[in-house]
């Protein structure tokens, strides 16, 4: 494959993909052409056995049954869709200043909507959340419902979630896992009650496709009503899982995509990618460093953590950096990276962040360039 530039936004999302995952979308184009539940020929019998694979291999990493794994166009349908199901009028809701554009949005729209109370937990400057203090804040004032971003997508800072599931169950609460930037790189089946996301990042599958995977003690009304390809003559959307949340037709191009994602994932140790491409990306951060006036938002060694770092310049525009790098044929993000909240702590609300972000397909010469573009000897 012929590549025109360094990809360093695996956080908005990995290219290129997995092996695999281009076949297996153009042979649904070319060969079959069907849905899992629109008919009983062969072709479709074929489909299903596919979107099943899919799901029970998906439903595996998130720590849910299969049946109650549904896919959605993305990571923020599935969080929209959950929220409008979960909350009731006045409920109280407890969410991080890490939160993506995905959770902060709805929640402040129902928020005007229901009349929620919600409360949020800050960062520090480098995006990290204490979560003794989410703890606490669950035990002051015990929340309907917990809203936790495994790690922050403009720094890369992991939250440990554990603890702080366990506090929620414990003072009635559920909890509500944002694993977008983490499912296929990190351990996501936490004991969270709902867990969301998205294909296309480190799960290294297509666009356009992610899931709502919830626990069985759940009990959530669809938010969505329409077709589901099932045989029965309902006028009412089925509320069993996962149709519940499936209405319309399914994008199952992108669901074999996914499939081949997670087999390509099955045979590869993402924990021994992660941490190369950290050590690239630390000798990375030293090199900026060393340039005056450079500031680097994102946690170093010792901390929990994903291949991200966002930094900022004294001396020049986040936008300015972006466009020399882009010149070089380096790809990063600049901005404020659908984080609106975050940027408080970090000091960089006015114009956002240098991002850059790579996969594992990325190698430490590829990183060395950028410090090469920004600090030319």
């Amino acid at each position: 494959m012929s590549r025109r530039h360094v990809h360093l936004d695996h956080a908005a999302g990995s290219w290129p993909k997995a092996d695999g995952v281009l076949a297996a979308i153009t042979r649904w184009y070319d060969e079959l052409g069907v849905g899992a539940e629109r008919g009983d020929s062969a072709l479709t019998r074929e489909v299903a056995h596919e979107v099943d694979a899919t799901r029970r291999a998906l439903a595996g990493r998130l720590g849910v049954a299969p049946a109650r794994c549904a896919f959605t166009s993305g990571a923020t349908e599935s969080i929209n869709l959950f929220l409008r199901a979960c909350l009731a009028p006045g409920d109280r809701v407890l969410a991080t200043a890490i939160d993506h554009a995905a959770v902060v949005r709805p929640l402040v729209a129902l928020g005007r909507e229901r009349g929620l109370s919600i409360g949020r937990v800050d960062c520090d400057a480098c995006g990290r959340i204490d979560p003794q203090r989410v703890i606490d804040a669950i035990v002051r004032r015990p929340p309907r419902l917990v809203v936790l971003n495994h790690a922050s997508n403009v720094t890369g800072a992991v939250l440990e979630v554990a603890p702080i599931i366990a506090a929620a169950h414990a003072h009635g609460a559920r909890v509500l896992l944002d694993a977008s930037q983490t499912v296929g790189v990190l351990d996501v089946a936490l004991g969270a009650d709902a867990v969301a996301g998205s294909a296309h990042k480190s799960l290294f599958g297509p666009a356009g496709l992610g899931f709502l995977a919830v626990t069985a003690d759940l009990e959530l009304a669809p938010q969505k009503q329409g077709g589901t390809g099932s045989s029965r003559a309902l006028d009412e959307h089925p509320r069993d899982w996962p149709l519940a949340f499936e209405a319309g037709t399914p994008n199952t191009p992108a669901i074999l995509g996914l499939g081949a994602a997670l087999r390509w994932l099955a045979t590869h140790d993402a924990d021994a990618a992660r941490r190369r491409t950290l050590a690239a990306l630390d000798a990375l951060r030293a090199r900026l460093l060393e340039r005056r006036g450079i500031v680097c938002q994102s946690p170093g060694d010792g901390d929990a953590r994903l291949p991200i770092l966002s930094f900022t310049s004294r001396d020049h525009d986040p936008a300015e950096l972006g466009a020399l790098l882009d010149l070089a044929g380096l790809h990063v993000r600049t901005g404020h990276h659908c984080a609106p909240l975050v940027h408080a702590a970090l000091g960089s609300g006015a114009a956002g962040t240098v991002r850059i972000s790579p996969g594992p397909f990325v190698s430490a010469a590829d990183l060395s360039r950028v410090a090469s573009v920004l600090s030319p000897a």
